[in-house]
């Protein structure tokens, strides 16, 4: 039996307790948790909704798959530069993904940032990089994170029809954790999806399940949004 839940999985489990009451413990994975409303327990699988992009091959895949690589630079550079940036400034780094050749990114970002701050005036650079597309600005204010650097990643292999990639993650999560608990025979069990897709919201979602004929086994399928928000779809 798993010890732990990851902490998208405990976020997603506490989300549950607050709209519907109860307590909750670890499950066997399948299912990640149970949870006890009103004497009954319900087994509960628990999965993120995330876009997909294409790849090289043209398969689709999850878009952190990419952005990460970006996620980690920007990361990097905010190390980098959190004690040069004075306060009432911090950087924002919008940058293509999937990113090309990293180390000679890096150095050259390092490089303008530097040249930026220096200068320590509102400025908005636009510059090709490695084949990465870069906007770097300057901007005046403080960041409540405390980052001096922040990214933005914009996916150059990311679809712009919402709708479609909504109906493509669900399908995928649906399908996916249907085969994973088809050999619980637990009842009532649940699926709860986190919304890790921020340009979908709950319309896009329902329209999205009401175009899909999928089959599954869940008494009921709920969506979790960041804000702890659960809706049932």
């Amino acid at each position: 039996m798993a010890s732990s839940l990851r902490e998208d999985e405990n976020f997603v489990i506490e989300a549950l307790c607050n709209t519907y009451g109860g307590t909750w413990r670890v499950g066997e994975d399948p299912p990640d948790a149970y949870i006890l409303i009103g004497g009954q327990e319900i087994a509960v699988e628990i999965s993120i909704l995330t876009q997909h992009v294409t790849d090289k091959s043209g398969k689709l895949v999850p878009r952190l798959s990419q952005d990460s690589r970006v996620i980690r630079l920007c990361d990097e550079l905010d190390e980098e530069f959190k004690s040069l940036i004075p306060s009432g400034v911090y950087i924002m780094l919008t940058i293509s993904a999937p990113l090309n050749k990293i180390r000679k990114t890096k150095d050259y970002l390092i490089h303008e940032i530097k040249e930026i701050v220096q200068r320590n005036s509102a400025i908005k650079r636009v510059v090709e990089i490695n084949k990465n597309r870069v906007k770097i600005q300057l901007i005046s204010g403080d960041r409540l994170s405390g980052k001096k650097v922040v990214g933005v990643v914009s996916n150059q292999n990311s679809n712009a029809d919402i709708l479609a990639n909504a109906e493509y993650i669900l399908n995928e999560r649906i399908n996916e954790k249907t085969k994973k608990c088809s050999k619980i025979v637990h009842r009532p069990l649940w699926l709860a999806l986190f919304n890790d897709y921020w340009l979908a919201g709950l319309d896009t979602y329902k329209l999205a399940m009401k175009n899909l004929s999928i089959t599954h086994q869940f008494d009921k399928i709920c969506i979790v949004f960041d804000n702890k928000q659960v809706y049932t779809l």
